[in-house]
């Protein structure tokens, strides 16, 4: 139990950390794009200022002049109202042709800014009007490669994310460390209350097994001068002490099962007989309120301690009964796959989704359930006599609606 919890912590710290640092990853990658971005709109900016006076003589240019340098830092183009291109310094040749594509459609007389993949290239550009007298004559497009900067960014988020796994593991065996310094007083108490539980329940079972046999022979003995509410009170006493034997067999037991003392008997008996005769006991018991059906499939057999199984079958069946006044209860069982499956059903009060992950608690006991007879145990005894036949149960419930618990055990071998 102690290991589950440690390593729930562990993964659970080492997640925390891994999202922590990669969403702080992200921000800081794209805060990054968005600050170069900036400033390399800012020096486009700049550069249109410079030079803005011999764009607009450019404008008026009768027929298209491009030259091409590639060591050019910034390229730019110069178009007409009816996007043509007249003039234009360019770095990348036959880049104007996709910018034409990009922008033909859009209004000469806004200023925009984009982003444009092209050729395994990354560029910035930037449009702006050119005017004269308050009138819009055309447009220029300003650019810049930001390709270099482009796969460093890449190259740093690669970069972040491995030293964010490396460091998460990291994380991880320390946080496993911390959490089993953690555990370790916790561990201690758990130990001390289970062995104080397991030797309780043995020590108590030998004064207990004389007060029972003191008030038979009381009752024996003295048949004859007892009063009737003498012999009445000798009758309470005896069914209490039998309920507290019966409590002192279930915590002993419970204790076993924790520290792995447990008595399992295996033998291969029939599953289906047996739950067969289970289930005719119990719907003689039943309410007349309450409807009783079987559905067990034939000759399935087991590997385990039938009287351990029963005991399993009649809390679950109790259980039923205990939670549902009137409506049906039944008991299916069959084979699905590789394992063994037993269900048990209710058409009861159901159980709220709350309280469903403590209902196998030791001593819990839910609101409805408090005016009630029993002890708590029960549910949790049928727990741990599954867990011993290397089984699993499951509950599914709606309030108002019901109550399902589905027991699996492995089918043996041959």
């Amino acid at each position: 139990m102690f290991n589950s919890i440690r390593n729930k912590l562990t993964l659970l710290y080492a997640a925390c950390y891994f999202l922590f640092i990669l969403v702080f990853i992200v921000v800081l990658y794209f805060s990054l794009i968005k600050l170069m971005e900036n400033e390399q709109l800012d020096e486009l900016e700049s550069y249109y200022i410079k030079e803005q006076h011999d764009f607009v003589e450019h404008k008026d240019d009768k027929e298209k002049h491009l030259t091409f340098d590639p060591n050019r830092n910034f390229f730019y183009y110069i178009y007409t109202n009816d996007h043509t291109l007249v003039h234009g310094d360019e770095s990348f040749k036959g880049l104007y042709k996709e910018l034409e594509n990009i922008f033909q459609h859009e209004d000469a007389s806004k200023s925009m800014n984009r982003n444009l993949e092209w050729k395994e290239q990354h560029f910035l550009l930037l449009k702006k009007p050119i005017k004269s007298a308050n009138k819009v004559d055309g447009y220029i497009i300003l650019g810049k490669s930001v390709t270099t900067q482009h796969h460093f960014f890449q190259k740093m988020i690669w970069l972040l994310i491995v030293l964010t796994c490396i460091f998460s593991l990291f994380i991880g065996f320390l946080s496993n460390y911390l959490a089993g310094k953690a555990i370790v007083p916790i561990k201690q108490s758990f130990e001390k209350q289970k062995k104080f539980v397991a030797d309780a329940s043995h020590e108590l079972r030998t004064p207990l097994s004389i007060f029972y046999s003191s008030l038979d022979l009381l009752e024996i003995d003295e048949a004859n001068n007892l009063t009737p509410f003498g012999k009445e009170l000798i009758v309470d006493l005896k069914e209490e002490s039998q309920l507290m034997k019966e409590l002192l067999e279930k915590l002993l037991f419970l204790a076993r099962h924790d520290q792995n003392q447990w008595f399992h008997k295996k033998e291969v008996f029939d599953l289906s007989e047996m739950l067969s005769k289970v289930s005719t006991k119990f719907e003689r018991t039943i309410p007349s309120t309450i409807s009783f059906n079987a559905h067990i499939e034939k000759n399935i057999r087991l590997i385990g301690d039938s009287t351990r199984i029963r005991e399993i079958m009649f809390i679950l069946l109790d259980n039923a009964v205990q939670y549902t006044k009137e409506g049906t209860i039944s008991v299916s069982l069959l084979k699905e796959d590789s394992t063994i499956k037993i269900l048990v059903q209710d058409t009861g009060i159901g159980i709220h989704p709350d309280e469903l992950s403590l209902i196998f608690n030791r001593f819990y006991r839910s609101d409805a359930s408090r005016e009630r007879n029993g002890t708590g145990l029960g549910l949790a005894i049928a727990k741990a006599g599954v867990q011993q036949h290397d089984g699993t149960i499951h509950v599914t419930s709606q309030e108002g609606k019901g109550t399902s618990f589905t027991v699996f055990f492995p089918i043996p071998k041959d």
